[in-house]
Formats: structure tokens, C-alpha cells, sequence
């Protein structure tokens, strides 16, 4: 009898445990996030256990129970605690934790941030210590995320007498945020009207060495500091036109300098005060943030009656974070982030027209494509004569997802019974001899680095210029780049004339090529000399075979004699170039590179710089090198001497022979300049890499 009631007892104490660990779910319809109380100031944090959690003050300003401003003003009584694992299903763990939890707390709450480390989890709040007017940070401890809570050093971290720099007097010392560098050192920030910083020891409760300020443009409250792929953010409540809205800066090291990058948010909906907190969760960026949009029990928007919000937040690949565009929908399945919804299936491509969401990629590389045909009966999307059959949704929408692609630039069609047409959803590139749909899959931002824009260094221009030409009895068109320096002084620059490829036009280095930004980059780093690039029509826009009669020798060749006579003293007498041979290079790709060659070896008195990208130079067996082009490969000295550089590249994947050319080249005593791009085809990427290889060996 005594056993029975033993494991009565048991059982009964099994089933209390089971009911306080039950915890209520809920399931993300849109922002606000949590729609059944107010909260504020939301600060995510990713725990070892792979959740996502989200602590926040739970806003409890009603007209029967006044706040700091009366009954419409703050009155945080507690900290919450949500988590998820999908962004999708929400749990809701309760109160994690009370000022009252403070012996030294009068009560009053505002902003915290929970960081992990060492095992436990460190609970920074700010709160108030005394009266008349104490502000503080105080911080608590658990070892487990949701918690209990508890005091972990009996008193405050910070108190208002060791902030006396700060213009806020009382007002000075809340919303702390925390982060734990590369090396190990934590950091503590916070500040309202001042943002302050200090180390602290690794134990996580005492402050090492001196309380730092930061200088931070337009500065209000709430900071929000992290640091990702290298950089150094601080993201912060900033003034709006006459309410706070989310700025950040940005920093080589937590100690500066720290540069002003601008605004990320407008104003909160209804709300006086905006909240950041920034966070990476399985393989997405969120910012959250606070409003006053709710609506509850009968009350609706107030100053301290504010809600979470979440919505996705894109960087660019130079580390600078995309405006956040505030939605209703957030990121519900079906939501709304950035400036255009993000589907289930990826990221929206870069190369889509505004607001469009498909064409989008996924993590593997997969693209989504989706239109509109009601009365289509086959749809099919082709890239590069890769055809994927589209299947036609409930909602009467067309969708089909690729293989994985590789990355870098393709051009893509859409085919609707039969018929060939650009996708109106991307931005058209001329190629494959005609207008075209693009999509870009893009590479790991360090390996887009250069050719990626940068915000940071000063940046050269692309001019359209016309020009009339006799030979053609037309106008031509060519597009020029000049380095951000040109318009600053009287500076005479070097030239390289740039030829595109078969099927493509004056528009493709430009636009599909990222040459401006791959030159800006590399000048504004010193690798290589200010130049001026000339991009002209190469006549061999369509592809061969095209026009009745056209052959390999003919094709494309009356643009050599434009570009020496028309095209070069064209741009010798508008632009401030060196006009001899010394100051002149001319490249081109795949069938450019062809002409490059053509053109070069015939007028080496014009051209000491030479560079073909998977040069479309095809050598029957046995050739003799000696004998091409005039005889021009005859003298290897004499050719050495007159040509400082010859550089010949390719991708990896591509078989154009231009290696089996580098080395014959070399048997022959040629210099040349070989360049293999690792794992590339016949494309852009490995264009862009050649560029990017070839332009540093110039002009030295």
C-alpha cells in the first residue's frame, strides 16, 4: 500500500510537471507578429538548441493603468520570451524575467538583449534603481534560453554617475546591446541621446576599462551592435521627421571609425519610438523592429501600445544593407520582405525588373521562373537551349524550377506554344543575336567582391557617344568609360578598346560584363592604371551563318578598318587620351578575341597591348605559328620587344584551345600571359575574370 501511494503521489507530480511545461503555439499570419498583447523592443537571439528566440517588453498601457506619460505612455511590467525554428510556428515560453526580479529595481522596464556564452545565458535589461531618477543596466543569468532568470551580480552594471558625458542626465543609460567578438572579447553598448561603449571581462558582469562614446550620426536609442562577413554594424534608432526611425553605420572595428550609411526604415506605423534588432537564421537576414499597429481589446494605436514586427532584410554583396520597406505581411509564408515578396523558393534574382518576384533563386542555385498564360496549353522556359516544361497551377500561373545552375550570368526565353518571347518580369540583355531575358546566379560575395559596386570608392563614368561613320554611311554608337579622376584635371589617360562576343553588341561589357565596377574597383585600390575603355559595335551582333553567303573570314571583318579609322580617331579627338601605341590596348572575347587578333597583328605600329579572352582562334592541326598573320610570330624577339603584353585566358570548362595556343606560343618564343578561370564555361564569369586579370598587367 505504502508503493501505491508512493507512485500516486509520483504520477500526480509527473502530470503537474507536464502541464507547466506546456506551452502555447502560435502560427505567423503577418506583422505584428505577437497579436494577443502588446510588446516592444524586440531582441533576437539563435541558441545552441537551433532555435530562434525573441525576448521582448511586454507594453501594459491602458487607460486603467498609467504609464511614464500618463495612460498612453510605457509602461513595460515584464520581459517575454518567443521562439521558433521555422519563422512559420511560434511558441510563446511566458515571462522570462521581471525588474521586480531585481532586489535594486523600482519596477520600471524598458529595451534588453540576451546573448549566449560559455554555456549560460547573460539577460541585459535596463531598468530603474532609485528614485528620484535612476536609470541602469543590470544583467541576469540562466542556463537555458526561455530560463528562470536570476540577479547575476546583486546590483547594477551601469548606473547614471558613470555616464556623466551624456546630455540625457537620468535619461542616459538604457537599452543595452552585446556581442562577443572574433576574438572573444565582449561588448557591451547602450544610450539614449549618447551611444556608449565598454569591454567587458569574459565573465560577463564587470566592465573592462573605460566607457567609450561612439560617434553615431543622428543618433536616438536602441543600438543594435553585431559584426557579419567582416564588418562592423551598429543599427539604431535614429530621428525620423519628428519620430524615430532605423538608421546604421558601419565599421572596419568595433573602436571606428565608423561611417554614417543612412536610413534603413521609415517610422513606425503609428509609433513614436522603432526598435532594432538584426539577426542571420538559416540562411536569411531578419530585422525586427516595433510599431503601433495593433488593435486589442478595445484599444487601438497609442505611443506605448506597440507591437513586434519582422520583415526579411537583404545585404548588398559590398556588405551594405538593402531599406527594409515595413510590410503587413512580414515574412508569413506568402509575405512581403524588402522591397518585393520573397517566395518560398528563394530570393528574388537581381536581374528582375521592379517589384517582380520570379525569376528567383534558391541556395542551391535552382531558378523558379512563374508567368502568366491563361490560354497557353505548353510553356516552357529555355536557358541556354536547356529547356524546363512548365506546369500550370490551381491559380493559373505557369511554374517550372531548373537544375541547379552554375553561377554567374545566363540568358533564358520563355516559349508559349511554340512562340519565343522574353520573360517581361527580367531586365532584356541583347545576346544569342537578339533581345533576351537574363538571370544572374549569384557567386559568394567575396568572389563577387570585384566586380560587385561599391558605395565606398569614388566611381568612373559610361557614356553613350554617337558618332558618325563613311565607311557604313550611318551613325554609329560606342560606349566609353572614364575614370571617377577624368573630369577632376587635364590628365591625358591611356585607352583599351573592349570588344564584346558573336551574338552580342556595344551594350554587353557594360551591362552583363560589371566592367565599370570591375575598373572602379581596381583603381580605387591602386592595382592598376586610370584608362578610358572604349566599347564598340564589333559587326558581329547576329550569329554566323546568318546572312546569305557569309563566311568565317568575312564575318565581322569590316570592323577593323571602322575602328582604325573612324572609331580611334573619334576618340583621340573628344577625349583626353595618349594617342600613340604605347597608350593603346585592345581585347575582346570569344569571337572579339578573334578580331583583336585580326586586328593587332596586323598594326602592331598601333597596339603594344594585346588581350583575347577564349579568343575564338582556331588553328587547324600543324600550323605553323610562323606563318599567321603575315608572318608577325616570325621574329619572337621582335615581336617581344614591340608587344608588352600578349594575354590569352579562358575558363577551365570551355575547350577554345586557347591554352594548347599559349603554349605553342611559348615553344615558339613568344611571351604570353596564360589564365585559366577555375570551373568556368564559355560565359560571362569567365569574361569578367579575365577582365579583372588582364587590366592590372597594363600601361606599367
Amino acid at each position: 500500500m505504502k508503493k501505491l501511494f508512493v507512485f500516486i503521489i509520483a504520477a500526480f507530480a509527473l502530470a503537474a510537471c507536464a502541464q507547466e511545461v506546456e506551452q502555447k503555439t502560435f502560427v505567423n499570419v503577418g506583422n505584428p507578429l505577437v497579436r494577443d498583447r502588446y510588446t516592444a523592443d524586440p531582441a533576437p537571439m539563435v541558441a545552441s538548441d537551433g532555435r530562434l528566440y525573441v525576448f521582448c517588453g511586454h507594453d501594459e498601457c491602458f487607460e486603467d493603468r498609467p504609464g511614464y506619460e500618463g495612460k498612453y505612455g510605457f509602461n513595460i511590467t515584464e520581459w517575454l520570451c518567443y521562439s521558433t525554428e521555422d519563422m512559420h510556428t511560434w511558441t510563446d515560453h511566458g515571462v522570462a524575467m521581471k525588474p521586480t526580479d531585481f532586489s535594486w529595481s523600482i519596477g520600471e522596464a524598458w529595451a534588453s538583449q540576451v546573448i549566449e556564452a560559455d554555456g549560460k545565458y547573460w539577460f541585459y535589461v535596463s531598468t530603474q534603481c532609485g528614485e528620484p531618477n535612476c536609470k541602469a543596466i543590470g544583467v541576469a543569468v540562466a542556463d537555458s534560453p526561455a530560463g528562470p532568470y536570476a540577479d547575476a551580480i546583486g546590483r547594477p552594471l551601469v548606473v547614471d554617475d558613470m555616464t556623466p558625458n551624456g546630455p540625457r542626465g537620468w535619461w542616459n543609460d538604457f537599452d543595452p546591446t552585446v556581442m562577443i567578438d572574433d576574438d572573444g572579447t565582449p561588448w557591451l553598448c547602450w544610450g539614449n541621446g549618447t551611444c556608449f561603449l565598454a569591454r567587458l571581462k569574459k565573465n560577463m558582469v564587470e566592465l573592462d576599462g573605460e566607457i567609450m562614446t561612439l560617434p553615431m550620426e543622428n543618433y536616438v536609442e536602441g543600438p543594435w551592435i553585431y559584426k557579419r562577413g567582416g564588418h562592423y554594424y551598429n543599427v539604431y534608432a535614429s530621428m525620423g521627421a519628428g519620430r524615430e526611425s532605423i538608421s546604421y553605420a558601419m565599421a572596419p572595428s568595433m573602436e571606428g571609425p565608423w561611417t554614417f550609411m543612412g536610413e534603413l526604415t521609415g517610422m513606425g506605423e503609428d509609433s513614436f519610438t522603432i526598435h532594432p534588432g538584426v539577426i542571420d537564421y538559416k540562411g536569411k537576414s531578419y530585422l525586427f523592429y516595433h510599431n503601433s499597429s495593433l488593435s486589442l481589446d478595445g484599444y487601438g494605436p497609442a505611443t506605448g501600445r506597440r507591437s513586434i514586427c519582422v520583415d526579411e532584410m537583404f545585404y548588398n554583396p559590398d556588405g551594405t544593407i538593402r531599406p527594409v520597406i515595413q510590410t503587413s505581411a512580414g515574412v508569413s509564408l506568402k509575405g512581403w520582405s524588402g522591397h518585393v515578396r520573397t517566395p518560398e523558393e528563394g530570393t528574388p534574382a537581381s536581374t528582375n525588373v521592379p517589384v517582380k518576384e520570379y525569376p528567383c533563386v534558391d541556395a542551391q542555385g535552382r531558378a523558379t521562373f512563374r508567368i502568366s498564360a491563361d490560354d497557353a496549353h505548353d510553356v516552357v522556359v529555355d536557358i541556354c537551349g536547356k529547356k524546363y516544361p512548365m506546369t500550370k497551377g490551381d491559380d493559373g500561373m505557369w511554374m517550372a524550377t531548373t537544375d541547379p545552375l552554375v553561377v554567374g550570368f545566363h540568358y533564358y526565353f520563355m516559349e508559349v506554344d511554340g512562340a519565343r518571347f522574353v520573360d517581361p518580369a527580367t531586365e532584356t540583355f541583347y545576346g544569342c543575336g537578339l533581345m533576351a531575358g537574363g538571370i544572374e546566379i549569384p557567386e559568394a560575395a567575396e568572389d563577387a567582391a570585384y566586380y560587385t559596386f561599391d558605395r565606398n570608392i569614388p566611381h568612373g563614368q559610361v557614356r553613350e557617344c554617337q558618332y558618325w561613320s563613311d565607311i557604313e554611311q550611318s551613325m554609329r554608337r560606342c560606349y566609353v568609360y572614364t575614370p571617377a579622376e577624368y573630369e577632376k584635371g587635364r590628365r591625358k589617360y591611356p585607352v583599351l578598346y573592349l570588344q564584346h562576343g558573336m551574338g552580342e553588341d556595344e551594350r554587353g561589357w557594360h551591362q552583363q560584363g560589371k566592367m565599370a565596377n570591375i575598373l572602379d574597383n581596381q583603381i580605387a585600390a591602386g592595382k592598376c592604371e586610370p584608362m578610358i575603355v572604349v566599347m564598340d559595335y564589333g559587326n558581329c551582333g547576329h550569329i554566323i551563318g546568318s546572312i546569305p553567303g557569309e563566311t568565317h573570314a568575312s564575318f565581322g571583318a569590316s570592323f577593323t578598318p571602322i575602328l582604325l579609322r573612324e572609331i580611334i580617331p573619334f576618340i583621340e579627338s573628344t577625349f583626353r587620351v595618349k594617342a600613340d601605341r604605347e597608350h593603346r590596348a585592345m581585347a575582346g572575347l570569344s569571337w572579339g578575341g578573334h578580331q583583336t587578333f585580326v586586328t593587332t597583328m596586323a598594326n602592331l605600329d598601333k597596339f603594344a597591348w594585346i588581350g583575347a579572352f577564349s579568343g575564338a582562334i582556331f588553328l587547324a592541326p600543324g600550323t605553323d605559328l610562323r606563318t599567321l598573320y603575315d608572318g608577325v610570330f616570325a621574329d619572337a624577339d621582335r615581336f617581344n620587344r614591340d608587344v608588352h603584353l600578349l594575354f590569352l585566358g579562358m575558363g577551365s570548362e570551355e575547350n577554345f584551345g586557347t591554352e594548347s595556343l599559349s603554349a605553342s606560343l611559348s615553344e615558339i618564343g613568344i611571351d604570353n600571359v596564360y589564365y585559366e578561370s577555375p570551373g568556368t564555361h564559355h560565359e560571362w564569369l569567365t569574361w569578367r575574370r579575365c577582365l579583372n586579370e588582364f587590366i592590372p598587367l597594363l600601361f606599367r
